[in-house]
């Protein structure tokens, strides 16, 4: 389970590493928009995976998988649309912020195994 909680772990660095906490600007870029929602779908298909592999799903995981999946949708409909909105960066915010939260509670998975 250790190695399984840590491959997730890495990937959800990567994603991290491709946020920019302070400004939304980025979006506004169809490239790294596209980048960004190949990346939450990869992170979406790992805890997926992951949870499956494990057989123990706790609500927590399943709503953060859950939220993933919509924030893939979400930024590939920024992507096809080519227009930020207001909801949009809104959305990245609150992306950015759910997406600490969710590292934090990992990095505390971790340190328990």
């Amino acid at each position: 389970m250790k190695k399984t909680v840590e491959s997730i772990n890495r990937q959800f660095e990567a994603l991290s590493a491709k946020i920019d906490p302070f400004s939304a600007e980025m979006l506004r870029d169809r490239d790294y928009t596209m980048q960004l929602a190949d990346c939450v779908a990869k992170t979406y298909v790992m805890l997926n995976n992951g949870m499956c592999e494990e057989l123990t799903v706790c609500q927590t995981c399943a709503q953060q998988r859950d939220y993933l999946r919509v924030a893939m949708e979400h930024f590939e409909t920024v992507v096809q649309c080519g227009e930020v909105s207001a909801a949009s960066e809104a959305f990245y915010f609150d992306f950015v912020v759910r997406l600490e939260r969710i590292k934090k509670n990992i990095g505390r998975v971790l340190e328990s195994l």
